[in-house]
């Protein structure tokens, strides 16, 4: 593979910056008992990195009920969802940043490099706020705006458009099987972090504590050389 040259970095929110898909889970695991659903250690390992509809969908499905709800009904239930994610994103601060990220963010601006948001959460506007990260995120694409979900590379594309950059000239970091899907469709060259292999990834780090530019250049080498 011809090497490339590192022109951007784009960057998931949840399990990348922050430990708040444990604040998803908990809404789930909430909806779920409320619709009479059991809550499985299956279920938590599958809804990380899908969208809202989607993870519903999941949840119903685990218990053939798929088929239970209207569309108005199930945009009910997900708006439900969202209220009670966004009470704990209220209580979110710079102390839920996982450890290591400030440290690597300011590496990347010292060194000049333009970075983006690529989630696809209508609340990242106001974790990135909440968590003190709105110097290093000037750039969030709009959830608003995407036609679909990842593992769709919708988000990745918008976040390159952001910093006017070619995806394939940026590196993407992920945390999940359906994110790295996402990056990797949009072209880019894909970091995941998580305890376990994610498949397509263009290398792993096992967690945040381990990232610095000079280990993530050496980690891509020679791709990203």
């Amino acid at each position: 593979m011809q090497a490339r040259q590192l022109r951007g970095f784009l960057f998931d929110l949840h399990g990348v910056l922050a430990d708040s898909w444990q604040y998803h889970l908990a809404s789930w695991q909430t909806v779920a008992q409320e619709l009479h659903i059991p809550w499985t250690d299956q279920l938590a390992a599958t809804l990380p990195g899908m969208s809202r509809a989607d993870s519903l969908l999941t949840i119903l499905a685990s218990v053939g009920r798929q088929s239970d709800f209207s569309p108005a009904q199930r945009q009910t239930i997900t708006d439900h969802e969202n209220a009670l994610y966004r009470q704990y994103v209220a209580a979110l601060t710079p102390a839920n940043r996982l450890p290591g990220i400030t440290a690597f963010l300011d590496k990347l601006v010292a060194a000049g490099y333009p970075m983006a948001l690529a989630s696809a959460s209508a609340n990242a506007p106001a974790e990135i706020t909440r968590l003190g990260l709105d110097r290093y995120f000037p750039h969030i694409v709009a959830a608003k705006d995407l036609k679909a979900s990842k593992p769709a590379p919708d988000v990745y594309l918008a976040a390159a458009a952001l910093i006017q950059r070619n995806p394939t000239d940026c590196i993407a970091f992920e945390d999940t099987v359906t994110g790295v899907q996402s990056a990797k469709a949009a072209g880019c060259l894909t970091i995941g972090i998580n305890t376990q292999d994610l498949p397509q990834a263009d290398a792993m780090f096992r967690s945040t504590r381990e990232l610095s530019l000079s280990a993530v250049q050496r980690a891509l080498d020679p791709l990203s050389v």
